[in-house]
């Protein structure tokens, strides 16, 4: 079963009722066999969600749970927590994504990975780790042993061939997260050690490494944000179509949540804004951590640090807003995205990078 069509974009966006099914253990002949769990499938929203008393202070902006509204402006309201309720008043526009569409999202609720192999070209004696890779597979961002890697090829189907270390300069690294563009032209990247700046290093072509200085210019709404409110930054992840950008917010040992930045064009990216009230709350060692984001963008996946499972989250449209509910539980894989027509999922097991299919 697919995720159901999105209903128009108004005040509150309605759900489709959370769906009760099976999610099928997965087999594999491979030496890196599937990791998937039976865990019960796709489950409502309040699954593994984190009490958000005591959130004080994490930004409301986007739309609450249960259909919350949002204030013009992204307004908080008394302690913190995301917005509930609102006036009656034209809502604002939305920038990223687009309006609901008729029929199935991308990825479907009920997948079958099946076949886990090892990446022709990334394997090897040393532990792997994935970072990132393009929605048309054909530009990978990984650690080796802890150092940043690149890697490039000419079809889906060849084996990674340009593979590269990117020497990054003072102030930043790749331990936090890291995500490239669609065009893998662009590499986002965490300051490291103090996590509170966004930045990406740029190339000419696909098959050049990464090198310079980090441009911190598209993200000074972001950068701003962390410097006036003490927030620490992880893991981005960023839309097929490039005005998405979602990535993990905390305060220093204390709370944490997921919250998202838009764009139209290449502009600099929004201030930014909370994804998903409650549902993606977590502590200082319980985050969810962005890991990939389906072509469309209607399917979020993450590694749960309270968990410690991969996990999808299903929304009706792709609007940054539409609220993201009914989840899926991947189980031990970690740093899961798929390509473009979400029937290959990527991710790291057993310290390799492998691919399943569906």
């Amino acid at each position: 079963m697919k995720a159901q069509a999105g209903t128009p974009v108004q005040r509150s966006l309605a759900l489709c009722a959370a769906l009760s099914c099976a999610f099928s253990a997965c087999s594999s002949d491979s030496q890196h066999p599937s990791r998937v769990q039976d865990t019960g499938g796709v489950s409502n929203g309040n699954a593994g969600s984190v009490d958000s008393a005591g959130l004080a202070g994490i930004d409301s902006g986007g739309a609450g749970a249960g259909g919350e509204t949002e204030n013009a402006g992204g307004s908080r309201n008394a302690g913190g927590e995301a917005g509930n309720g609102g006036d009656a008043a034209a809502p604002t526009l939305e920038v990223g994504g687009s309006a609901p569409t008729p029929g199935p999202a991308t990825c479907s609720q009920m997948p079958h990975w099946a076949a886990a192999s090892p990446l022709e070209g990334v394997s090897s004696p040393a532990a792997e780790t994935l970072l990132s890779i393009t929605l048309d597979e054909l530009d990978l961002a990984f650690l080796r042993a802890g150092t940043l890697y690149v890697a490039h090829r000419a079809s889906q189907t060849a084996p990674f061939s340009a593979i590269t270390p990117v020497t990054l300069p003072a102030g930043w690294s790749a331990l936090h997260g890291a995500s490239l563009s669609a065009d893998g032209k662009r590499l986002l990247l965490v300051s490291d050690p103090d996590q509170k700046k966004l930045g990406e290093l740029t190339r000419a072509t696909r098959e050049q490494t990464f090198s310079g200085e980090v441009d911190e210019t598209a993200f000074s709404g972001v950068n701003g944000d962390a410097l006036y409110t003490g927030k620490i930054y992880a893991a981005p992840v960023v839309s097929g179509g490039d005005d998405q950008l979602i990535f993990n917010s905390a305060y220093l040992d204390a709370a944490s949540t997921v919250v998202y930045s838009t764009r139209v064009g290449s502009a600099p990216w929004s201030a930014p804004r909370q994804l998903q009230a409650k549902l993606l709350d977590g502590g200082p060692t319980t985050r969810r951590l962005p890991t990939g984001l389906s072509a469309d963008p209607r399917t979020l996946f993450y590694f749960n640090e309270e968990t410690m499972q991969e996990e999808g989250r299903f929304r009706a449209a792709s609007l940054p807003s539409s609220p993201l509910y009914d989840l899926v539980n991947l189980g031990a894989r970690r740093g899961a995205a798929p390509n473009a027509s979400c029937n290959h999922l990527y991710s790291d097991a057993d310290s390799d990078v492998v691919v399943e299919k569906d």
